[in-house]
């Protein structure tokens, strides 16, 4: 129930628009009770929020056996779509948006079969591309072999930052081009 906090938290960062007394700042969020509209979606353990603000959606990485792995919903909550396929255990997540389309990056830190990888996948799940050789930890010694990627950022310019090593054998922060 604490990760469902956090995460509405995060889901409202761009609709609060409140003045702060104590600081004389705005505030950035506040607490939306009635977001999501069906809770009972959330099946796993909530671990990775995406806002995709250009198309009012928002993806959440969910973790647990027999769950789907990413949950897709509307700015205001409605539950869309979710899809399970190639994702074992999400950590990190990041939406990327250009002028020809967008996409969803994950990082999976699962040891199993899709582990140890960073994938990008359409807006309705589609694996587009897998970053690493999935199932197998790497060490620091092979650059695209990863172990247990934490979190992932993409530049405007396409640059793909990587936090790997959330656990693993890998302690490092990675720029792709």
């Amino acid at each position: 129930e604490f990760n469902n906090y956090i995460f509405i938290l995060y889901s409202q960062v761009l609709k609060a628009k409140y003045f702060s007394a104590w600081k004389g700042e705005q505030q950035m969020y506040k607490l939306d009770i009635g977001w999501p509209k069906t809770p009972e979606h959330f099946t796993g353990q909530t671990f990775c929020v995406a806002v995709d603000s250009l198309h009012g959606l928002v993806y959440v990485g969910q973790r647990g056996d027999n769950v789907p792995k990413v949950l897709v919903f509307s700015e205001e909550g409605y539950f869309l779509h979710s899809w399970n396929d190639t994702v074992e255990m999400p950590h990190g997540i990041f939406v990327w948006n250009t002028a020809t389309g967008s996409s969803v990056w994950i990082t999976d830190v699962g040891t199993g079969k899709y582990g140890h990888t960073v994938k990008q996948y359409s807006p309705l799940g589609k694996l587009m591309q897998v970053l690493g050789t999935p199932g197998n930890a790497g060490s620091s010694l092979i650059p695209l072999q990863f172990d247990q990627p934490a979190d992932i950022f993409v530049e405007e310019t396409g640059e793909i930052y990587v936090v790997d090593g959330d656990g693993g054998m890998n302690n490092r922060l990675l720029k792709l081009s």
